[in-house]
């Protein structure tokens, strides 16, 4: 493990479920449990033990350091890295820095492309919906993250808004969409009069909601940091408005709407309509149309999914499959569509 924050946690008993031996490289070791092996370096720990996996767990702008070292110690690595991979201008840095190690491994720690409850989704709605087109997918994420931003977590201030949740939305949208109208929507750059943000001073942005059409199907992703726009830029879309758990801001919703069929998918955190919180790892299927209303609820941890295909495909014979850094690449686009004097150039891959 490199890095030992709230993803480093995570994975650090994640892995150890999985019988990983897991050791951990951190500047700051006094938050690691002493039962954990710890080291101040890579290369250090190279040296003290052999390492079939590294998880990268640290902030997001140290992400392409931390496997140069990495891989400058070992380079045919097998390296699992959260998300967002990199920052968008780093991008040719990062595929350099690949190119010249051809026998490390790298995947992206992509937890909604493993989420069972999207492929039961599917499932549903060819079952119930087969002959009527798909007319629309929708997908919003929100939180209210100014506690968090206040005592200096979780601020990013290279992407904004897009930097926090955007990437899983992208995810899951790409489970909803045909592969065509998802290529479409990703080889497209943003538009500006489609897309509608909170400014802010500090934080760049807070609030976000994206139109688009691709393929002939309407697309609209949505985000929050801050709850319900304080600023009033950006009005909660109508489809978003979920009830929650008392003392919990967080809500995962997908839409989509095939014909007069509507599937919803709220994924953990779920609620109950007077606001009684189901268990972790529990998330609700909904379908409505004509004649038509089914429920089901369903146990499933995306990131445990996420977290075992990833070793497997790190250690597996055949390896992992090509990277795609159109996410990354995305994020930094709408961003720049945003504040373009601000940001970087971007490059699309």
């Amino acid at each position: 493990m490199i890095g030992y924050g709230a993803a480093g946690r995570l994975h650090q008993r994640l892995l150890s479920e999985l019988g990983f031996d897991v050791s951990v490289v951190d500047p700051a070791p006094g938050a690691v449990p002493g039962a954990i092996p710890v080291f101040e370096g890579v290369e250090q720990a190279v040296v003290r033990r052999p390492v079939d996996v590294w998880s990268v767990c640290s902030p997001t702008a140290t992400h392409v350091a931390t496997v140069a070292e990495v891989l400058s110690v070992a380079p045919a690595a097998r390296l699992l890295v959260e998300k967002p991979l990199c920052r968008t201008w780093e991008i040719p840095e990062l595929n350099s820095l690949l190119d010249r190690h051809p026998e490390a491994r790298l995947v992206v720690m992509d937890q909604y492309r493993h989420s069972r409850a999207m492929t039961l989704l599917r499932s549903m709605r060819q079952e119930l919906a087969p002959q009527h087109p798909l007319r629309a997918v929708r997908v919003g994420f929100g939180k209210d993250r100014r506690a968090d931003i206040a005592a200096g977590r979780f601020v990013d201030r290279d992407h904004g808004i897009f930097g926090y949740e955007w990437l899983h939305m992208l995810a899951l949208l790409r489970g909803a969409l045909p592969q065509a109208a998802y290529d479409g929507y990703m080889g497209t750059t943003p538009d500006a009069h489609a897309l509608r943000v909170a400014s802010d001073p500090e934080l760049i942005s807070t609030a976000a909601h994206e139109r688009a059409v691709a393929d002939g199907v309407d697309i609209e992703l949505y985000s929050t940091i801050v709850g319900p726009d304080p600023s009033g830029q950006v009005a909660v879309p109508a489809w978003f408005d979920l009830p929650t758990a008392a003392g919990e801001s967080r809500q995962r919703h997908v839409d989509v709407l095939a014909g007069p069929v509507r599937f919803g998918l709220d994924l953990d955190p779920v609620s109950l309509p007077r606001g009684t919180r189901l268990p972790r790892n529990t998330h609700r299927l909904t379908a409505e149309g004509p004649g038509l209303r089914r429920e089901w609820l369903i146990h499933d941890s995306p990131l445990d999914n996420a977290l075992r295909w990833s070793v497997a495909a790190l250690l597996s014979p055949a390896g992992p499959p090509g990277l795609d850094l159109r996410g990354a690449a995305r994020i930094g686009l709408l961003a720049e569509a945003v504040h373009p004097a601000h940001r970087p150039p971007s490059v699309r891959t």
